[in-house]
């Protein structure tokens, strides 16, 4: 019996190992992956802030295109 409580302790010694050497890697994913998650959700509200701003920018440009064309239609008819 000796022996067989020998060889069962150590082959649970070796499984608590690479039981613990799991967990840790698991532990080093999770932290990569909020980290991860951390920085995409800052791209995703960087890069929506950039397309509203965008928007609106060429909304204001449309805006003045419009208005400078009236303007020229204005003077065009004035001159003649």
């Amino acid at each position: 019996m000796t022996i067989l409580t020998a060889i069962g302790g150590m082959m649970l010694t070796v499984v608590g190992y690479f039981l613990k050497s799991t967990m840790d890697d698991l532990k080093s994913v999770k932290l990569l992956t909020y980290e991860t998650k951390n920085k995409l959700d800052i791209l995703q509200n960087d890069h929506i802030n950039k397309h509203a701003n965008l928007t609106d920018k060429f909304d204001e440009l449309k805006q003045a295109l419009n208005e400078l064309t009236k303007e020229l239609k204005e003077l065009n008819k004035k001159s003649r």
